[in-house]
């Protein structure tokens, strides 16, 4: 083995570039923070694990640029989550469903689109490659870390075989669960991963991921079928309806449903291992099979059972894995930080574990770029409030998560046979049905609640998520763009403020006293917001008797039909049902002024430009600088 005794410096590395440590890098590369990547594998693994992906995950990927991409290679709209109880009957009349094809959850996506985790991987690493500040350096295996009070150390192999070094001034770990940074290096210093569940379900499933190819008159000429008058497409959709299932058998779990673009023809099948079995062999050929063909038997369409042709089956992906909801009780030490699997691990009942990921780097990346841009000595504030943030919100998730859960796994008891009644009653009452089919997203969107140290104001609507909608120019040649989103206008690229105001204005008229109202802010916010970078959306979609010198940066709300008009935006996603293109009023309680964070939640919204000046002056000290 070799060794180079030159020492690399850079701000921020990087272990591990699954979906977490993807994000990060481009998401500090907008930043223009100096950072690198080591990943021990070659390449994006061909292994499609995680295959769902909530809005707020959606809204990230829209973040870093690669919007056009989700519904053209990456996936698609989840449709409807369906709970139904036979384990063999697919098109059993479900007695609770979900909507997640709606936008209603404030973001102006979907609830949730399903992915091909290996396609989403390899798109955000090609966002980091726009930034010459980001560097990704795969087939390296980091053997040592070490600190002391201004930086990290790291030694590893690369691609070649040789010794390396590299120093930091932070070194964040999205290395997964088993990685390097917590089993080695942390977990000797106090960071343990801890089960953060009452839930109490300890059981082992099998994952599968299927390929599938329906059959054709001439591969299978004598199927069934063509008697009766089934295409193809129409077989395909017979043995695998669209949208997903929670198959809630006391006997044996199971949840299943396609994933990724509809084209693709995936299909995830996961069920629960017995007491008694072995996961591994039930995770065999033979064993899956005897699982997933009742499934795919067809009782009573001709004279006897049809079944799928196995041969059309190909089975991508059959493992075992146990379930569990755990948490670090630390996500940083020193200079050393943890992110993605290696801080927590969720059950996939709620499909959680790439969003929260994606979360942990939208949090951490803004704080980052600042402790590197002002070196600041007190980044272990910064850091505090992030993993006090975080642990909110991830207890959100697994509340989420766990009703799933308790309701694919309570079997025959008579809080279930209740809990069923209940639900067939209630989507017998349309404005009931309505709210139930809101699923998870009836709680709204993620709020964090107010303690010291976390940097935003209690009572200004801080911590509140900023809802996302849709919105059009007042200047018609605005990079001859009709309908946009909201954060694109918002957080545009060529921006430099740390944080971004944005102007709810009631009336046109007004625009021009209050442009001048926030001239001087600048200075007061000592350049975390820039007057000049101030967003301004009028709140009305038809706007009469525009000024032509108006500016670049004034906005008016788009409907829901403008924006299905939009090739670029809508195709290959649901048009937007239920969107409400008032929300962002709405939940600032009707503010006309609003600070908000790079990761979208509001640091205070104020009524007039006195409280306005008011709330920036402290802005500084509170985010801990």
């Amino acid at each position: 083995m070799a060794t180079n005794n030159t020492l690399e410096t850079t701000d921020v590395l990087i272990v591990g570039c699954g979906p977490t440590g993807a994000l990060l890098t481009a998401l500090l590369g907008q930043f223009g923070v100096e950072n690198i990547v080591l990943e021990k594998e070659a390449g994006v693994t061909d292994d499609p694990r995680g295959i769902t992906l909530d809005e707020d995950g959606v809204r990230l990927l829209q973040e870093v640029g690669i919007y056009d991409k989700i519904y053209t290679e990456m996936g698609s709209s989840l449709g409807l989550v369906q709970f139904m109880t036979s384990k063999t009957d697919l098109h059993e009349a479900p007695f609770l469903k979900f909507d997640m094809s709606t936008t209603e959850g404030g973001t102006g996506h979907v609830g949730v689109i399903s992915v091909r985790q290996p396609i989403l991987e390899k798109y955000v690493r090609l966002a980091t490659t726009r930034h010459t500040s980001s560097q990704l350096r795969s087939s390296c295996t980091v053997n040592h870390i070490e600190e002391d009070a201004d930086w990290v150390y790291c030694q590893y192999l690369d691609a070649s075989g040789e010794q390396k070094k590299i120093r930091s001034k932070f070194l964040v770990g999205c290395d997964g669960k088993t990685g390097f940074t917590r089993k080695s290096y942390l977990e000797p210093k106090g960071v343990l991963m801890e089960q953060i569940s009452s839930f109490g379900y300890n059981e082992t499933w099998v994952a599968m991921n299927l390929k599938l190819t329906p059959p054709t008159t001439e591969t299978h000429p004598t199927f069934p079928l063509w008697k009766l008058g089934y295409t193809p497409d129409q077989v395909y959709n017979l043995f695998f309806p669209p949208h997903f299932r929670f198959i809630c058998n006391a006997e044996r779990p199971a949840v299943c449903g396609r994933f990724g673009p509809a084209a693709d023809r995936l299909w995830r099948l996961e069920f629960v291992v017995q007491k008694g079995e072995d996961p591994m062999l039930m995770s065999s050929d033979t064993k899956t099979m005897e699982i997933l063909m009742p499934y795919l038997t067809h009782p009573g369409i001709s004279d006897s059972d049809i079944q799928f042709p196995s041969d059309c089956i190909n089975v991508l992906r059959s493992r075992p894995f146990a379930f569990s909801a755990r948490r670090c009780n630390k996500f940083a030490v020193g200079r050393v930080l943890l992110a993605g699997d290696a801080a927590h691990v969720f059950p996939p009942f709620g499909g959680q574990g790439i969003a929260s990921g994606f979360r942990d780097a939208s949090g951490l990346a803004w704080r980052l770029a600042i402790a590197v841009r002002e070196n600041t000595k007190n980044y272990n504030h910064l850091f505090t409030g992030w993993f006090e943030e975080r642990k909110q919100q991830l207890q959100v998730s697994l509340a989420k998560t766990i009703r799933n859960g308790k309701l694919c796994t309570q079997g025959n008891t008579w809080q279930f046979t209740f809990l069923k009644l209940f639900f067939r009653i209630m989507q017998l009452i349309p404005f009931m049905n309505r709210q139930v089919e809101r699923g998870p997203r009836i709680d709204g969107m993620i709020r964090y609640h107010w303690q010291k140290g976390l940097p935003f104001l209690d009572d200004s609507c801080g911590g509140v998520t900023l809802p996302q909608v849709y919105c059009s120019p007042l200047v018609s040649s605005w990079k001859a763009m009709k309908v946009m989103f909201t954060d694109d206008v918002i957080f545009e690229k060529s921006k430099q403020g740390m944080f971004q105001l944005i102007v709810l204005l009631k009336h046109l008229p007004d625009l021009q006293a209050t442009r001048k109202s926030v001239l001087d802010i600048d200075e007061a916010s000592k350049g975390y917001l820039l007057a000049e970078e101030t967003t301004f959306i009028v709140q009305h979609s038809v706007i009469r008797d525009v000024p032509i010198d108006i500016g670049n940066d004034v906005f008016r709300l788009a409907t829901a039909d403008e924006f299905a008009a939009t090739e670029s935006l809508c195709k290959g996603r649901p048009v937007p049902k239920y969107y409400d293109m008032y929300q962002m009023k709405k939940e600032l309680r009707g503010k006309t002024f609003v600070i908000v964070r790079p990761d979208r939640f509001v640091y205070g919204a104020c009524d007039t430009a006195d409280e306005l000046h008011r709330i920036i002056q402290g802005m500084h000290e509170r985010i801990g600088l």
